[in-house]
């Protein structure tokens, strides 16, 4: 038993006297908590979680307007009004929005009709790789249009005129004369209501006695037919240039290469600071060979092996059973190459960072995980604090996937995907140069 205690006791003092491991066994799990706890915090506030939304208005009547206006409006959404449906796709497939939605010409005239068979259409074009937002997006679109179908209850004209298109359609229908009789009935029951309203709101505005209006009555009776569907949200994903259809492996595929680069960062990051560690860098300088060319051999080595995943998955991607196609093969080549370099560099700063390889192994875990999380690998950005949406940018985790989703489904071409492409090459360049500096001003 003494032995056993004096091993442990052995190993943890090991781990203690290695600042750098101990830090991102004990006290970095508290920032992984404090980060989640700062997201789910906010997620009930106003200005927190807001969706960057594309909204297009093909209607020119007042009920689409004031729609739109609501959405303006809603806490959780960050609408654009863009001026055609092309410009609105055109962003959701660039990733600038969510999704993009499109108030239809029919708007005001199928809500007119809902008692002769129309109904409340709107159009939603989401993001296939944020499913998520899209969901929920379409909940809010579901409860800003029946705000929009209550108020026609309290508006005598536009109720004067639903009931007055639904009964000449109730004449041209099919139905039997019993049927047919039922049904107007139930018209004419609408037709006193309307007319009522109208003398109640002519007579008096006093408080009183528009509480005790039958326009409550009406909201109540909407509410009894939960059967009833007069809205129809049609949803549909932005398209491509291609116009072939897509799986959900070429969704997917761009985080699945990110995920792969990234165990190469922290494979080599540790494999470095080891042979820092045990000395063998110091033989390595001994040799006729300059220092230059020794980290320059180690960032070649992390870059080839991040080509090699790149090139395994992507061949992987081609099989029919993934589906993955590649809209531009020089692009992707283009890319793949970029992206690299972005993570060899990042390999190097990692490494220059730490000296042993308990503390690479955790400063490079710890990296992953974070640059995957704030990069919108493992939580979906709308969670986020508008703050933190903010700084996400700067993982190399969201370009990359950008720039890979942009040679595949997204269909990039140069000039969209160079924004993502000089980050990552700043990403390498700066890496190396930095994590450079530091080797050498430890080993000073």
């Amino acid at each position: 038993m003494n032995a056993i205690i004096a091993i442990a006791v052995k190993d943890l003092t090991l781990v203690l006297r290695d600042r750098t491991a101990a830090f991102f066994i004990f006290v970095f799990p508290l920032f992984v908590a404090l980060f989640f706890g700062v997201i789910f915090s906010g997620a009930g506030r106003a200005g927190s979680g807001r969706m960057p939304v594309a909204v297009v208005n093909e209607s020119t009547g007042a009920r689409g307007a004031a729609l739109v206006a609501q959405l303006a409006a809603d806490a959780s959404i960050t609408a654009t009004i863009v001026p055609s449906r092309e410009e609105g796709e055109r962003g959701v497939r660039r990733g600038r929005f969510v999704a993009c939605v499109i108030v239809p010409a029919s708007f005001d005239a199928g809500m007119l009709s809902l008692f002769a068979g129309g109904g409340l259409t709107i159009e939603l074009v989401t993001d296939p790789s944020r499913r998520a937002e899209a969901g929920l997006l379409e909940g809010k679109l579901n409860e800003l249009a029946f705000l929009q179908l209550s108020s026609m209850f309290e508006d005598a004209q536009a109720m004067s005129q639903m009931t007055t298109l639904g009964r000449t359609a109730l004449l041209a229908s099919g139905m039997d004369d019993e049927q047919r009789l039922a049904l107007g009935g139930v018209f004419t029951g609408l037709d006193r209501f309307t007319a009522a309203r109208a003398r109640s709101e002519a007579a008096a505005r006093a408080p009183s006695e528009a509480d005790a209006a039958p326009g409550s009555g009406a909201a109540d009776g909407a509410d009894d037919q939960p059967a009833w569907r007069p809205l129809r949200v049609n949803v549909s994903t932005v398209l491509d240039e291609r116009k072939n259809p897509r799986t959900s492996y070429e969704i997917s595929f761009g985080q699945g290469v990110v995920w792969g680069l990234m165990s190469c960062v922290t494979g080599f990051g540790a494999s470095l600071a080891e042979e820092r560690s045990r000395g063998t860098l110091l033989r390595l300088r001994t040799a006729p060979i300059r220092r230059r060319q020794v980290l320059l051999g180690k960032a070649l080595a992390a870059f080839t092996a991040c080509m090699l995943v790149q090139g395994m998955l992507i061949a992987l991607g081609q099989l029919p059973f993934f589906g993955v196609q590649i809209s531009s093969w020089p692009l992707a080549l283009t890319a793949t190459v970029i992206t690299g370099i972005g993570f060899s560099g990042l390999m190097m700063l990692l490494a220059g960072l730490t000296r042993t390889e308990g503390g690479a192994q955790g400063l490079g875990r710890a990296a992953v995980l974070v640059l995957a999380m704030i990069g919108g690998g493992t939580i979906p950005l709308f969670f986020m604090p508008p703050w933190l949406q903010a700084i996400s940018s700067i993982s190399p985790f969201s370009w990359a996937t950008t720039a890979i989703d942009g040679y595949t489904w997204r269909a990039f071409t140069l000039t969209e995907m160079a924004p993502a492409l000089g980050v990552l090459l700043a990403v390498g360049v700066i890496g190396f140069v930095v994590g450079t500096l530091c080797m050498r001003w430890q080993e000073e």
